[in-house]
């Protein structure tokens, strides 16, 4: 199993938040499905249009990226945490 992360923009009016979802699939198809799935968007092959936008509530939001990233155990806090460091 990898773990992706995928980069989205939301915005509303002039505002601009930049978020991400980690999400552990076997490839990048089956991640992508999953983030659709999460946002309710009905079909994931959307995501690769560049223009393709979806309502997230009051924001409008667009796919940034997807990245596969490896997950290691944060040495500052011990273990505690996890960080994903693109590959």
């Amino acid at each position: 199993m990898k773990t992706f992360e995928i980069q989205y923009i939301s915005r509303y009016y002039e505002e601009k938040i930049y978020s991400s979802e980690i999400i552990k699939a076997n490839s990048e198809k089956v991640a992508l499905k999953k983030f659709a799935k999460i946002f309710k968007i009905k079909d994931y092959k959307q995501l690769s249009n560049p223009i393709f936008r979806w309502e997230d509530g009051l924001w409008t939001a667009s796919l940034k990226c997807i990245n596969e990233v490896n997950e290691i155990i944060c040495p500052q806090c011990n273990g505690k945490g996890k960080i994903n460091i693109k590959q």
